[in-house]
């Protein structure tokens, strides 16, 4: 009774939490994993199977705090006293994520944190103990976005109980500990502000604002998804205009940038494709508010991939907007992505320095006193 009553108040706060993370306009993701746990303890255990759920809240892409409630059942070897004997573990817990490069595709993370855990030990005729305890908790691990909302993630966690008696023995000079691997996913949430389809297009430059572009890099500053495929996906690389008979105007293919922190330079890439050569690929950028357009020439690498950066001293605090141009040598072919009319935006958040030299402090801190005690004999 105890544990239900206290795993109701835990997500009776996350729910308070999240609603008032709405009511400031910050992102909250919902998520789940599975992977396989060990116990290290004094007696020897198994590979075991773990899931969770987390509710997880960002005030800024750097942090995140992290609601998890998992289940894992542990096992023993063979030739444990325990063996054919299980513990089963249901930890609540309340972690601090530091996110590294939140606006990457990659964004590696650590965190550290602690809670509660519900523990039983049993086989399959008797019931050797139960209880409640708390732990503590450290871990890292790589999130990948494959879209704006969706993130998954690879990473590994270390809990360090504050209790010996999950495995029934008290004969060591540390407590139990618990480790996993795991993998799994986090759909994000955020407030819909003023992009009511949440595809990165403000209502403003977005020609349909309730329905979402289909982001595949050909034409999505417009907020229209094209009914038909892109050139690219109509065609091979090696001939991407066979179905741009004319030639008319250059095919550029760009991922928009939307995010981005103050005062680091934007790395922008495009493909261009055209059946004359170019005269120019290049992105025209302004800070938001001001009057008039820079440019930065788009170098040309090679297999139609041409990449330059936008410098960072003009991503200010209030916002950057952009486009990339391609103009063929006869001036009349000129491919976009992105106009001066309808730019696209990019939301610059402060900077993560502190965040990153904190985090990579905190994470060699924690998981070095992990390894420590994992590796090290018990007496």
């Amino acid at each position: 009774m105890k544990t239900k009553c206290l795993m109701v108040m835990g997500l009776c706060l996350i729910f308070s939490v999240s609603k008032s993370a709405f009511a400031r306009d910050w992102v909250f993701g919902l998520g789940f994993q599975t992977g396989v746990s060990r116990i290290e303890a004094d007696i020897d255990g198994k590979l075991s199977p773990i899931v969770s759920g987390h509710l997880r809240i960002l005030p800024i892409p750097y942090f995140a705090i992290n609601g998890e409630l998992g289940y894992s059942r542990l096992t023993y070897s063979n030739t444990a006293a325990l063996a054919g004997a299980r513990t089963e573990i249901i930890p609540f817990e309340l972690s601090g994520i530091i996110n590294f490069l939140p606006f990457k595709k990659v964004n590696p993370y650590i965190f550290i944190g602690g809670g509660g855990v519900y523990f039983s030990t049993k086989d399959n005729t008797t019931k050797y103990q139960d209880g409640l305890d708390s732990f503590l908790k450290t871990g890292g691990g790589l999130e990948f976005r494959v879209t704006p909302a969706v993130a998954l993630n690879l990473g590994a966690s270390f809990r360090y109980s504050l209790t010996e008696a999950f495995d029934n023995t008290f004969q060591g000079d540390e407590k139990d500990q618990v480790l996993d691997v795991h993998a799994g996913f986090t759909y994000y949430f955020s407030k819909a502000g003023d992009d009511r389809d949440r595809d990165a297009i403000p209502d403003e430059y977005d020609l349909m604002p309730e329905i979402a572009e289909d982001r595949d890099g050909y034409m999505d500053h417009d907020g229209i998804p094209e009914k038909n495929a892109s050139p690219l996906a109509m065609s091979t690389l090696d001939s991407p205009m066979e179905n741009n008979a004319d030639g008319s105007s250059p095919i550029v293919m760009h991922h928009l940038v939307t995010k981005a922190e103050l005062g680091s330079g934007i790395p922008i890439k495009a493909q261009v494709y055209s059946n004359v050569s170019l005269r120019v690929v290049a992105a025209l950028y302004r800070p938001i508010g001001t009057p008039n357009w820079n440019v930065v020439r788009l170098d040309d690498q090679g297999a139609n991939q041409y990449q330059g950066e936008i410098p960072g001293y003009a991503v200010t605090s209030s916002g950057l907007e952009y486009c990339v141009v391609a103009v063929d040598e006869t001036l009349s072919g000129v491919g976009y992505s992105g106009l001066p009319s309808k730019p696209v935006t990019v939301k610059v958040l402060p900077s993560g320095k502190l965040w990153r030299i904190a985090g990579g402090v905190a994470g060699a801190t924690a998981i070095g006193i992990a390894s420590y005690i994992v590796i090290r004999k018990q007496n």
